[in-house]
C-alpha cells in the first residue's frame, strides 16, 4: 500500500466514524412537490431550488448511470441540530420543508455502485417562518477519477429560471421569498467513500 492511498484510506475511516456518530441526533427528511407543500404551519419554511448534474461530459437525460440523486447533511447551526435530507434530483426542481433557522450544509454525496463520493460546496441559507427560500438553478459539473476528482458549481438566481416549476408554490400559495447568496462559481475536490456496513445505514 503506498503512501498516498493509506492517507486516503485513514481519511476516509475518519469520515466514517464522524458521520455515524452525527447520525443517532439526526432527522432525516425528504423532498415533496410543491402542490403538497403548505405553507400554513407555524415555525417551518420551504427551501427550493433546481439542479442540474453533469459527470464525466455525461448528461443525466442521456446515459449517465450514475449518480441518480444526493444527500446533503444539513446543521442549524445556532441550535445544532442536524437534518439528512435525500432523494434531492441531480436533474430537476426540489422542494423541502425544514424548521425556522439558519442553516449550513456541511457534506454532499453521490452514491455510486462502489460506495459514495463526497465533497462540500459552500450552502448557507435561513429558514424563516411561513416563507419561501430560493437556492436558484446551479449547474453542476463532476469529474472523477479512482479515488477522487473534481466538482464545480454555477448558481443562477433569474426567476424566471424557476418559475414554471414552483408557480403553484409562489403564486398560488403567496410565499414570501428570500434568495440565499450562495458563492459562484465554487470549485473542490470531490472523494471516494467506500461502501461499509454503517454506510450502508444512511
Amino acid at each position: 500500500m503506498n503512501h498516498q492511498n493509506f492517507h486516503h484510506i485513514l481519511f476516509m475511516s475518519a469520515l466514517v466514524i464522524g458521520i455515524s456518530f452525527a447520525g443517532g441526533c439526526t432527522t432525516h427528511v425528504v423532498p415533496v412537490s410543491p402542490s403538497e407543500i403548505t405553507i400554513t404551519d407555524e415555525g417551518h419554511g420551504v427551501l427550493f431550488g433546481k439542479v442540474h448534474l453533469t459527470r464525466n461530459g455525461q448528461d443525466p437525460s442521456v446515459d449517465l448511470q450514475w449518480p441518480r440523486e444526493m444527500k446533503w447533511w444539513v446543521e442549524d447551526e445556532p441550535h445544532g441540530k442536524r437534518f439528512l435530507i435525500t432523494h434531492l434530483p441531480i436533474n430537476g426542481p426540489f422542494a423541502v420543508k425544514l424548521p425556522a433557522g439558519s442553516y449550513r450544509v456541511t457534506d454532499i454525496s453521490f452514491p455510486s455502485a462502489r460506495g459514495l463520493w463526497h465533497t462540500v460546496l459552500p450552502t448557507a441559507f435561513t429558514i424563516r417562518s411561513r416563507e419561501c427560500t430560493s437556492l436558484g438553478t446551479s449547474e453542476i459539473e463532476m469529474h472523477t477519477g479512482f479515488f477522487t476528482g473534481w466538482i464545480i458549481r454555477n448558481v443562477y438566481n433569474e426567476q424566471a429560471l424557476l418559475q414554471d416549476d414552483f408557480e403553484s408554490l409562489l403564486e398560488t400559495k403567496q410565499c414570501p421569498t428570500t434568495v440565499a447568496p450562495l458563492e459562484s462559481p465554487v470549485k473542490n475536490v470531490v472523494r471516494l467513500w467506500f461502501h461499509t456496513r454503517e454506510s450502508s445505514r444512511h
